[in-house]
């Protein structure tokens, strides 16, 4: 005579945990349909009834959304209720069952090839950094952001694939950071900075978003939290010119801090760093090409009053420059109006207006807070008492006032990060 096969202790709980309370199986129905309310749609009464008689008799083992919704109405931990101890071997998953799973595993609403043409309009985008306009760059950046957040929330992907998208999206916030602070919008740019460092949860390499924020705190005048994230930038950085920048960037936020010693030594670091790296093409927002170097090491020298160190600085970007490399207008304008402060404080103004006045014919649009900024500094220098009286230092700050006050719009942010 054959033996009876056990019912599974699952199934014995369900049941149990019913008649404690004394309910029918009709009235568990009711509480299964109270658990769900509104957020998990279950088939019609009378079918729910069948799957709890299916589920008691130990017939077939409850899917989702029913393990569930039994826990909310008994009050029990799944592992407790639907614990597999001694019935491993009378409850081993059907063929049918573990295809239907598998078949789950591999659906994804995105492609790997989707996510590779993704992550190639991203690199474009920083290629186009010093080249186009800030205010439509960041509309497309944000768009490709919205774009990425689409698939992150609107399905599932593959665990490589939710990495991937994370690594892309920090990598988007971290660059529309950058943008909305040369467009003088502080405020968003913080968001989008911390949003970036937030992102980092694929376990990719924060450095970008560490140098995105330490440009953050360097406009707010957070010049110690500025140094300090670009030195963990640097600390964790891969052998990327990205690396040169964030030591490029701490030596900056130092010497406003007053600490000249730090940003001298920071500034060797981003010398040795740029000697051990592989060059890129130079227009990225992460990028530090050898005039970019000379500007930072320019803007140290400016900081510690020293125009001779910062002129020397000037003429090291020209040099390079006019050995090929890359040139960005926004670069060259912060050297020429550096060295004009150089000058200023030197007090030869013919040579100030001779640096001054090429740069101010650059276009609006790109007429960012970290080249105005420049300006604001050379004016308040002019507008010292032994300056009163000079035709050329009135002419000189009527200048920047109507080139600073054409600056480039800060544009509008679709929605936040």
């Amino acid at each position: 005579m054959l033996e009876q096969p056990r019912t599974p202790r699952w199934a014995e709980r369900i049941r149990d945990e019913r008649r404690q309370r004394g309910w029918s199986q009709k009235q568990l129905a009711r509480h299964l349909f109270q658990a769900a309310g509104e957020e998990i749609a279950l088939p019609e009464f009378e079918s729910v009834v069948r799957r709890i008689k299916d589920h008691e008799a130990g017939n077939s083992r409850p899917k989702d959304p029913y393990p569930l919704l039994y826990c909310r109405v008994f009050g029990m931990d799944e592992a407790v209720l639907f614990d597999r101890d001694g019935e491993l071997v009378g409850t081993l998953p059907r063929s049918g069952d573990l295809i239907e799973h598998t078949a789950w595993i591999e659906q994804t609403n995105v492609g790997d090839s989707t996510i590779a043409m993704i992550d190639e309009t991203r690199y474009h985008l920083t290629q186009r950094h010093t080249q186009t306009a800030p205010a439509p760059l960041l509309a497309d950046v944000l768009r490709l952001h919205r774009r990425v957040l689409e698939l992150m929330r609107g399905g599932k992907q593959r665990l490589h694939q939710t990495r991937e998208l994370f690594r892309i999206d920090a990598e988007l916030l971290a660059h529309a950071c950058i943008l909305l602070g040369d467009l003088y919008d502080d405020e968003s740019a913080i968001v989008h900075g911390r949003a970036a460092l937030l992102s980092q949860e694929a376990g990719a390499c924060e450095a970008a978003a560490l140098s995105a924020q330490a440009k953050t705190e360097r406009w707010r005048c957070r010049y110690a939290v500025s140094a300090d994230a670009a030195r963990r930038g640097y600390e964790c950085s891969p052998p990327t010119p990205l690396r040169v920048l964030l030591a490029s960037q701490e030596a900056n936020a130092a010497s406003l801090l007053g600490d000249f010693g730090r940003a001298r030594e920071a500034l060797h670091r981003a010398d040795e760093a740029a000697g051990s790296v592989a060059g890129d093409s130079g227009v990225t927002p992460w990028s530090c090409p050898a005039p970019r170097r000379a500007l930072y090491a320019l803007s140290v020298a400016l900081q510690a009053s020293d125009h001779t160190a910062a002129l020397r600085a000037a003429a090291a970007a020209d040099d390079a420059w006019a050995n090929g490399a890359p040139w960005v207008a926004g670069t060259w304008a912060q050297v020429r109006f550096g060295a004009g402060i150089a000058y200023v404080m030197m007090e030869d103004l013919d040579a100030a207006a001779e640096q001054v006045m090429p740069a101010l014919s650059l276009p609006p649009e790109h007429r960012l807070s970290t080249i105005t900024n420049y300006l604001v500094r050379m004016d308040a220098r002019l507008a010292a008492p032994r300056f009163r009286g000079s035709d050329m230092v009135t002419t000189l700050r009527e200048q920047i006032k109507t080139f600073n006050s054409a600056r480039a719009l800060s544009a509008p942010v679709e929605e936040d990060a």
